[in-house]
This record gives structure tokens, sequence and C-alpha cells, in this order.
């Protein structure tokens, strides 16, 4: 069967406007995106880069396997064996070296290196790329090593607003613990730092001796005037009129300590997309900033505490709004947004194309089975039926047992080991009397992943929401067909099209439309033809990044 084929130019035609930009400026325009869940800021900033954008990504304090981009991007094989805090450095990754504009560890050390990256300093940006690469790859010893050390730092930071001269009096000892470090990372590090410390020693002398002490004491306590704090919590009484809670100084105060460094950071760039909640940063420090959700509307800015708070006003202010998840417009509406517009999640094009890997996988997978669905959905069902988690994978498991036993004994699926209730849907499927064709997998990653949905018959996606992501898309580009529930009305705002799938909310509605998946193979060949096409008109690589591009001129 067919698959997507990207067209020769997608993604490599610079956008005219980002080509006057840079004949205006002598450079591409700078876009900073800050955080990325399921990889999505690492999508976005790979299209984009290859458009012709200069595009970084600030990862901090998180490392869930699907935030990381060897999830997305490296061919490798076997169990991660922590998926929040994985060890790459354990892994064959077959050669994989992610991006050097992927910036992913603690938040002080991301912004460290994106600033060396930024002012072209090429020493400490290596530098710093060593230290984020200790908190992602190379994990025990020289982890803590790194965690002792500039936790020093940071408590004599703090102290020195109380004793000036108490940093200077440990300075020898963290001079030693530093070196000790460099030496650790690379013996060529420990002679640059050696030889920076001729220069550096004698300065702060030079500093102590004849510079006044209160000017230096202040620079480092400065903090951003209350001016911006009160802006903040009218703006929220104005936009927000009829909420009983009401923004505070104690729901900003906890981010003013970091704010001089984000201003820093925000110089270099010409805009900030910040994914989930992060649009928080360039709200308080008044940078242009667009805010892109992938669920985060949902809930959150109704939340009556400081997260609901800030997030409620992040997207109000922000310069423009991407909603990825079509029954979030409901959610923009109650937020009265001025400026929203929809765009669908990313999918990882690279790596589409059929291999050796997937036509062994497939033999493999229909030896005892001549059609085979694959459910990669969490396992999250319940009868409470919330809307942030719920999958409905008991409707698909149901729907599925009776085409087993009613249309086709010798049909399997595949169901992937992760969620809550993983020990719910086991004890289901085993009182349908079906355990014998249903295979558990474990999490896979981008490459793995394509490879399954291009292996198996069909894919069946989520049977509640009503709404997609990023999986159904993928199985349409990979030329398979795609059972979910799908909430047309829902989509008529972002699609003048709807995308050709099964559509199916109940366990009777999986059952027929398995039924006719499997009995009859012309109009399963129209359904993937269909999707190729739609795939190709309102999801593909080109439309995100027509789409994105479009939004950062109206902004720039």
């Amino acid at each position: 069967m067919e698959t997507f084929k990207k067209p020769s130019q997608a993604g490599k035609d610079i956008p005219e406007w980002a080509h006057d930009f840079e004949k205006r400026h002598g450079r591409k325009p700078a876009i900073l995106h800050i955080g990325n869940i399921a990889n999505n800021a690492y999508i976005n900033s790979k299209m984009l880069n290859k458009a012709g954008l200069d595009c970084d990504v600030l990862c901090y304090d998180y490392y869930h396997i699907m935030g990381c981009p060897e999830w997305e991007d490296a061919d490798f094989t076997g169990k991660v064996a922590n998926q929040f805090n994985p060890d790459w450095g354990s892994i064959d990754l077959r050669g994989y070296e992610r991006p050097r504009w992927f910036a992913q560890g603690p938040l002080r050390y991301a912004i460290n290196y994106l600033l060396a990256r930024r002012r072209k300093n090429k020493l400490k940006a290596q530098f710093w790329w060593h230290v984020l690469g200790a908190h992602t790859r190379h994990k025990g010893a020289v982890t803590s090593l790194f965690t002792l050390f500039f936790g020093f730092l940071g408590a004599l930071r703090k102290a020195r607003a109380l004793n000036g001269g108490l940093r200077s009096r440990y300075f020898p000892l963290g001079a030693c613990l530093f070196y000790l470090l460099a030496a650790v990372i690379s013996p060529f590090f420990f002679v640059y730092y050696a030889l920076l410390s001729l220069v550096v020693i004698p300065l702060k002398c030079y500093r102590k001796l004849f510079r006044p002490r209160n000017a230096s004491v202040q620079e480092v306590r400065k903090h951003p005037s209350d001016e911006r704090m009160e802006e903040l919590i009218n703006a929220f009484s104005s936009c927000f009129p009829g909420r009983q809670d009401r923004l505070s100084n104690s729901d900003l105060e906890g981010y003013w300590n970091l704010l001089p460094l984000w201003k820093e950071l925000f110089k270099h760039y010409d805009l900030i997309q910040g994914y989930a909640t992060d649009g928080i940063y360039p709200l308080l420090t008044g940078n242009a900033y667009i805010a892109y959700e992938h669920g985060t509307i949902r809930h959150i800015p109704f939340q009556n505490d400081t997260q609901g708070r800030l997030c409620a006003l992040t997207y109000r202010i922000a310069n423009k709004v991407c909603i990825t998840n079509a029954d979030n417009i409901e959610a923009a509406k109650k937020l009265a947004l001025a400026s929203y517009r929809f765009i669908p999640h990313p999918v990882n094009e690279d790596f589409l194309e059929e291999d050796a890997e997937t036509s062994r996988l497939r033999d493999m997978l229909h030896r005892e089975s001549d059609f085979v669905v694959f459910h990669p959905s969490r396992q999250h069902w319940s009868s409470e039926r919330h809307p942030s988690w719920e999958k409905g994978n008991d409707i698909f498991i149901e729907g599925f047992a009776r085409f087993v036993k009613e249309v086709n004994p010798r049909a399997s699926t595949l169901l992937v080991n992760w969620g809550k209730m993983i020990e719910e849907s086991k004890r289901l499927i085993e009182s349908l009397g079906i355990t014998s064709r249903v295979t558990w997998i474990e999490p896979l990653p981008n490459r793995s992943m394509v490879r399954h949905i291009k292996a198996t018959d069909a894919l069946a996606d989520q049977f509640f929401l009503g709404a997609f992501g990023s999986t159904m898309p993928k199985a349409l580009a990979c030329g398979r067909p795609a059972l979910l529930a799908l909430n047309e009305d829902l989509h008529r705002w972002c699609f003048s099209e709807m995308p050709p799938v099964v559509n199916a909310w109940t366990p009777q509605e999986v059952f027929e439309g398995l039924r006719r998946l499997y009995q009859d193979k012309e109009w399963t060949a129209g359904i993937i033809e269909k999707g190729l096409g739609w795939y190709a008109r309102y999801h593909s690589e080109k439309v995100i990044v027509t789409t994105l591009t479009e939004i950062y001129r109206e902004v720039i």
C-alpha cells in the first residue's frame, strides 16, 4: 500500500517574508520554542529550520521519553528503563545525535547554553552542552557532581545578599570543584578554564578593590519593577471581570527571581512560542509571543489556583494563539481570545517510507493472524469519562471481541503497555475470552511506531473525546485506515473536508467498522486513497509550516 509522498520542494523553500527579513537584517528570523510535550516543539522547529527559519527549543526540567528528540528520530529498539528520566547514554541510538538547537536540562543550565550559543561563544556553548548532556546521557557520578557544584553556587548567590564578601571567601573552594568537573567532562575544558582563571581571578580582585561594593550588590539584586506585577494584576481583573478569584502578588512572586535571565535570553529572538503554559515567561517580560495549546486550555485556565489564573491570562494576552485540538474552540470562546487559529498536530514525515524491518515485522505479525489492528492509545478509561484523559479503550476492546467471535477468529490486536488502566483492560480482555488474540507491547519510539502502523491492517485511535491528535493523521500518511470517534461538527471550523475515517463511538460501531474493513477490500482501498489525499491537503508538513510562518509574519 502507498505512503504519503512529500512534494519535492515541501519544507525547502524559504517563505517570502522570511527571505525579505533575512535581506533586511542579515540573518534569519529567530524563534524560541519553550516546552516540548509530545515533541511538538521539536518537530515544529525541525520543520521550520528546514524551511529557512532559525529556531531553538528550550525544554527545561522535563525528560519524559516523548519529550526527547531521541524518541522521535533515533532508530533504536528495546525498553527504556525509566520513561520519565531516560538514560540515553545506555541505549544504542545507532549514531543519532540530537541537534544543537535543542536545549534540554535544568532551567539555568539550558538558558546558559542558549545564551552562549546565541552570543556565538563556542567554548562556553560547548561546555554547557556537555553539562546538559550529563543530565540526559550520563547518569550517576557525573550528574551528582554537577548538581553538587551548581547547587553550591546557587547557595552562594543567595547568601551574597546577606554578606557581600561570602562568595569571595569561598571562591577558591568553588574554583576547585569547577576544575574537577571540567576535568571529568574533558581535559580540554580543564585546561581552558585553568587558563581563563588567570584572567578571572585578577579581574575579581580589581573589582573588589576599586569598584563600589554597594553598586555590585545592587546589580545582582536588581529585580523587575513592581509596575509589571501591577499591570498584570490589573489586566487579569479587566480581562476576567466575572471571575471570583483574582490574580495576586503571591501568584507572581515565584517567577521574579529568574526574570532577568529570561529577559536576557529573549533579547536574542524575534518571537517566542510558548507551549502549554510556558507562554507565562514572555507574558511576564512583555515580549511578543505565541501561545500554543495541546489540550492545555480545556480545563486549566478555569481552575481556581495560581496555574489556572496565569494560564488564562497567558492565552488571553498572547499576540496569537495556536489551537491544535478542535474541541478547544469552546474554551477559546469562554476565554474570549482575540486572535486564535487552528493548526494541526505536527507529524514527523522523515521516516514514512517502508523499509526491510517493516516487511519483517509485517510477516511476523501475520503468521497467526490475517487481520491485525493496532491500538496505540494510552490505556485510560472509566465510567466517569474524564475528557482530559479518557480514550475509550473499553469501547474498542468490546467491539473487537465481538468481531473476533462473530467474523474473524484469527484477527488480533496490538495494545501498548502504558496508562493508568492497564490492569482493568487486561481483566476486561480476559472476561471477554480474547486474551489469546491480544498482544501487549511497550511504548514505541516514532520510527518503530511508523513500522507498526504500516505492518498492521488498521489503526484504532480513541473512542470518546471526538477530537484527534497526531496518531490518526500519521496512520493516513502511512496508507492505513483509521477507526476513531470523530465529532464532525466540532471540526468544521478547522477543515472544509472531514478526514475519511471509520467513525465509531460504540462497541457496535467498532464491530461494524472492523467487519467492513476486513470484508470489503475495495471500500478499504478507497478509504486509504482518500486518506492520503486528505493528509496532503490538510495536515501535511507543508500545511503546518505555511500556517506557522504566516502567523510569525503577522506578529513580527
